[in-house]
């Protein structure tokens, strides 16, 4: 968090220029006749009632100096956006077969990324991770010897130290939402929730879910052969699939995720769904023989939805 304290705000374009790129998006989609009308009401919004919101925009602006003007509307449209978050909102990532064959094979793969998830959940925790910058010149910035000297420059500054080589800091703010976070489903607008008390880890496998601590008391990782014996027997646990698998509920339609969860809170799963939702993330493991990128995206986003705790991270 080096550079958080100096990173510049984001500022808000002028009404003028929004409205000219916003006539010169338009000019391609638009005959003649449309585009005179599109650009007289484009006119009367910036002379008329544009000009009082922007005023508006830029008095609200100068009042939360804490965080950017669009945090607060961007929040509300993705937390208010009633759609199923797979597809719409869940983003995946895909890691290539390690070289090393025998690294390949599912528990060690899944014990040595759930022990290196660790790792840097207590770096980011402790401060101590490298700062997230975009480099535009490499070999002048992203060098030990700029690394140390960066360091002594104070935080309220550093942000332009940077700047003067071409490299720019990116916010972090929204780093510790990585771990012991969820979105819970509610009527009308969802809710983040973040309690970094959790020290478990939820894991599913054929739709049943399991969870075991993957951090001791004192906020260390346990032996990665604990973890290695948990995972094991996951992996060999007969249980058969649930006929009705509860993780195909969170890829419903926001309030009817919602209204389930009520539902399900008043038989008596409150705990259950405490544990659910204070999980450091949540590992799936899936029978899947991944045969090429499409194969690869269908299961990353989806699967067949049970075996998924959607918006949870998982792996």
């Amino acid at each position: 968090m080096h550079y958080q304290k100096s990173l510049p705000r984001l500022p808000i374009p002028k009404l003028e220029d929004t409205i000219r790129r916003y006539l010169a998006a338009q000019r391609p989609l638009l005959d003649d006749d449309q585009f005179r009308a599109t650009e007289k009401l484009a006119q009367d919004f910036q002379s008329g009632v544009g000009k009082q919101l922007h005023e508006e925009l830029i008095a609200h602006d100068k009042n939360n100096k804490h965080t950017s003007y669009i945090s607060g509307p961007w929040f509300d449209m993705y937390l208010s956006a009633r759609d199923s978050v797979v597809l719409n909102f869940n983003p995946f990532m895909s890691f290539n077969p390690d070289p090393q064959t025998q690294y390949n094979d599912q528990l060690v793969r899944a014990t040595n990324m759930v022990c290196s998830a660790v790792r840097f959940m207590k770096t980011l925790r402790a401060g101590l991770l490298e700062p997230e910058v975009f480099h535009l010149n490499p070999a002048k910035s992203d060098t030990d010897g700029f690394k140390k000297l960066i360091r002594w420059v104070p935080s309220s500054l550093s942000w332009y130290g940077a700047y003067m080589v071409n490299a720019y800091p990116l916010d972090m703010s929204q780093y510790f939402r990585l771990f012991n976070s969820t979105r819970i489903p509610k009527h009308g607008r969802d809710e983040l929730f973040t309690d970094e008390k959790g020290r478990h880890l939820l894991v599913m496998r054929k739709g049943n879910i399991y969870a075991f601590d993957i951090v001791d008391r004192d906020g260390n990782l346990v032996k990665p052969a604990e973890i290695q014996s948990h995972l094991k027997y996951v992996l060999s646990d007969p249980t058969p699939a649930p006929a009705f698998p509860v993780g195909v509920l969170t890829s419903e339609n926001r309030d009817v995720w919602a209204g389930l969860r009520d539902k399900l809170s008043a038989a008596g799963n409150t705990e259950n769904l405490r544990i659910v939702d204070s999980a450091l993330f949540c590992l799936c493991l899936d029978d899947e023989s991944m045969r090429d990128h499409i194969h690869i995206s269908h299961n990353m986003l989806h699967g067949d939805g049970c075996n998924r705790c959607t918006p949870g991270a998982t792996a």
